[in-house]
């Protein structure tokens, strides 16, 4: 009993510190500090004292954390700072802004602290503006150049790293010198148009996904990705009679010059279904002492008086369990048609359970215990079909396959 009546102590006075204002945030900082994440920790204790400024220890616990994280930022500066190597200036850019927004924190902090609790906050709070400044226009450089290294070479993924370059470099600085104009030209160049062949496995699950890969690509337009849908195959095949000579938007190495394709894309999929298998135990007792009736009496005084007289019930229990489930696994590879060699590979899996019980009962329902009652009042339900999971599974399968395409050519 003792050793319950703490526990239960415990959670209460868990659950109210829980509703203590800035506790939470209070908390995480403390947690965050542990870890040497001191400006993640800075962020959270500035939280907490914006609603609770008369929090002591999480005054004393920022200002600590404030210095560690500065010195922290400053030490990376000076080892940056020492390198020969124009690679810095990106990371350096990082550094200033993170040594600014700190002093943010301070700067908001301060007048709140002075105004509520009569507090000095004493932390020093330097201004970076004019390093800040410098490293992004030599950051905006940096990748310009980078660039335009890349930009000389003709091959795709050249003209790729030259387009992220140019990007990059208008996140410093934007519209950067002509960045802007060379980034779209670099882009073009780069873009890769893949054609997806017909999935191999269950045609009516493998040709959804493979449809919804296609409409979400093209819907979402990736920055060097173009996919050829199916009405851009018949238009092709359509317009230069390759229908009537017996080549169909399946034959893509006869296509690769004319649709101007670069890589396919091919993929299979296996599909398992355990139908649905109901297990049942039947006829469970059930037995409870329960008041059955009431009756009078006088007592010892003469006065008439009520009792209750309790019984046994009983009743007996029905326990059904049912369940199904659907799985599929996708492999694919996308090959690049110039040389055949195999790009990306991968494989996304999707499963569905099902899984549904109830109970049914005969004789007194006072007997039936609070689980099978439970389950009484639910009942019975139709099963899903087997298109039922499997479209779960397909639809949720495509977003990942997408996911994945758009990854192999983002990255």
């Amino acid at each position: 009993m003792k050793r319950i009546y703490f526990l239960s102590l415990f959670f209460f006075l868990t659950s109210c510190a829980i509703f203590i204002p800035g506790y939470s945030d209070f908390s995480a900082g403390k947690k965050y500090f542990s870890y040497g994440n001191y400006d993640r920790a800075i962020f959270h204790l500035s939280r907490s004292l914006t609603v609770k400024p008369e929090n002591e220890k999480a005054i004393k616990l920022f200002e600590l954390t404030y210095d560690l994280a500065i010195n922290n930022h400053k030490e990376k500066i000076f080892r940056l700072l020492s390198k020969d190597d124009s690679s810095k200036w990106p990371l350096l850019v990082s550094e200033y802004k993170s040594l600014i927004n700190l002093g943010s924190y301070v700067i908001k902090l301060r007048p709140l602290l002075q105004k509520m609790i009569d507090y000095n906050l004493e932390l020093i709070v330097n201004d970076f503006s004019i390093e800040l400044s410098n490293a992004n226009s030599l950051a905006a450089d940096y990748h310009y150049q980078l660039g335009l290294i890349f930009q000389d070479k003709i091959d795709k993924e050249s003209q790729k790293q030259a387009a992220v370059n140019f990007r990059l470099s208008q996140n410093f600085i934007p519209s950067y010198m002509n960045s802007k104009d060379l980034y779209e030209k670099a882009r073009e160049n780069a873009i890769f148009t893949l054609l997806i062949q017909e999935f191999e496995g269950n045609k009516k699950y493998s040709s959804y996904i493979r449809d919804q890969v296609i409409i979400n690509q093209s819907r979402i337009s990736n920055e060097f990705l173009k996919v050829i849908n199916r009405d851009q195959l018949k238009t092709i095949l359509s317009e230069l009679a390759l229908v009537q000579s017996g080549i169909t938007e399946n034959d893509y190495l006869e296509l690769r010059e004319i649709s101007g394709a670069d890589h396919i894309l091919t993929a299979s999929i296996i599909t398992n279904y355990r139908p649905v298998e109901k297990i049942s135990d039947k006829n469970i007792s059930q037995k409870k002492q329960v008041v059955i009736r009431t009756e009078t009496y006088v007592d010892s005084s003469g006065e008439s008086k009520k009792r209750n007289i309790k019984g046994t019930v009983r009743a007996t229990v029905n326990h059904y369990k049912k369940r199904s489930s659907a799985s599929i696994s996708l492999t694919y590879k996308i090959i690049n048609m110039n040389d055949s060699s195999v790009l990306f590979n991968g494989e996304v899996n999707g499963r569905k359970e099902y899984f549904h019980e109830w109970a049914t009962t005969k004789g007194d329902k006072r007997a039936v215990s609070r689980k099978y009652k439970y389950l009484i009042n639910r009942g019975d339900e139709f099963s899903p079909s087997k298109d039922d999971l499997m479209m779960v599974i397909v639809k949720n399968l495509s977003i990942k396959l997408g996911q994945k395409i758009s990854g192999h050519y983002t990255n």
